[in-house]
């Protein structure tokens, strides 16, 4: 089977459309999200950690619309990331949820981690967090580091 040029030219024009058509959908999707949420901690640094010392942090999620909204789940990008929350927690206007991340502390350097968060219609918002894993400089150990601070963004 022969393609003529005016026809390749067609079905590479469209492709193209259809490829950016889901870009455009995807950062509508993007910017709805932070019509209706605000968030708290979605890009949170730890600075500079011990190595294989899990760390931990909560995000906050508030509600800054007229209608409810569920967080269905949270998906870390990664075996070393656990986030804490309930399921399918409803938040009607005005109301927060929180999600706690903890990372288990196995990156030795400079590290970045992300974790997605899926709500109702559809919403979704990657998540990231930060940090530096450096050298233990004692052998005692130490619980886990958990930081509520509302400074930090």
């Amino acid at each position: 089977m022969r393609i003529n040029h005016n026809t390749m030219k067609k079905i590479t024009l469209f492709i193209s459309l259809l490829a950016l058509t889901l870009s455009f959908k995807q950062l509508n999707a993007q910017a709805k999200v932070e019509d209706v949420l605000k968030f708290k901690n979605d890009q949170y640094d730890f600075g500079k950690i011990s190595f294989g010392k899990p760390a931990t942090y909560t995000i906050e999620i508030t509600n800054i619309s007229k209608d409810t909204i569920s967080l269905i789940t949270a998906r870390p990008g990664c075996g070393c990331t656990t986030p804490n929350f309930k399921a399918n927690q409803k938040m009607g206007p005005g109301q927060m949820a929180e999600v706690q991340i903890t990372f288990n502390g196995s990156a030795m350097g400079v590290f970045s981690r992300y974790t997605d968060l899926e709500f109702s219609g559809g919403l979704k918002k990657q998540t990231k967090f930060t940090g530096e894993g450096v050298a233990i400089t004692n052998n005692t150990p130490t619980a886990p580091v958990i930081n509520n601070s509302s400074t930090k963004n």
